[in-house]
């Protein structure tokens, strides 16, 4: 689940993604997805523990009720490809997005890696149109997560997880009044 992004953070919590698919699941097969069904389910795993019921006929019961619906599923396969897809690249989007436009604010902020360059950098969502041409540099080694607000500017800081290094906070705004005391060293 976590793999997936259906779920995330240490306490569980359900992603869009995660919602997205229960939605998915819910509109084209709501037999598997309903309480019912696993209630009856976790009922005949319980009656094989105390030897009420084998194995083998549950699952030909199971394979009975699911047979009909992966048939369904199969005919609203590209239906269901699309809206899962759709969803997929929505969860990266946001997976991305760092904050509102500073320039434009009707942008949104997102790491980005250039398919010339192979770089990445923090745009625009407007860049892609030709309406804002907002762009901040990233470092290009460790992992960027988006992190919040910069308490000294207002813009969106990230936070850079450096292989073998410790994790630190970045505000993207290169003029950001918390990077002026520091001295870069030669």
């Amino acid at each position: 689940l976590y793999d997936r992004k259906y779920i995330c953070n240490e306490v569980m919590t359900v992603t869009d993604l995660g919602f997205e698919v229960v939605d998915v699941l819910r509109k084209y097969c709501p037999t598997v997805v309903s309480s019912e069904f696993t209630r009856k389910l976790e009922l005949k795993m319980k009656r094989i523990q105390q030897g009420e019921e084998t194995k083998q006929d549950v699952m030909k019961e199971a394979i009975e009720i699911l047979t009909p619906l992966t048939t369904e599923l199969k005919e609203k396969e590209s239906d269901i490809g699309e809206q899962l897809s759709q969803a997929v690249r929505k969860a990266k989007l946001e997976e991305q997005t760092v904050g509102v436009c500073p320039t434009c604010k009707n942008g949104k902020l997102v790491i980005i890696h250039s398919k010339k360059t192979g770089k990445r950098f923090v745009g625009c969502t407007g860049y892609f149109e030709g309406s804002c041409k907002t762009a901040f540099p990233l470092p290009q080694k460790g992992v960027v997560k988006p992190q919040g607000v910069c308490k000294s500017c207002g813009y969106p800081t990230v936070r850079l997880l450096p292989r073998g290094a410790r994790p630190w906070t970045l505000c993207v705004n290169p003029e950001c009044p918390s990077k002026k005391g520091r001295a870069r060293k030669t």
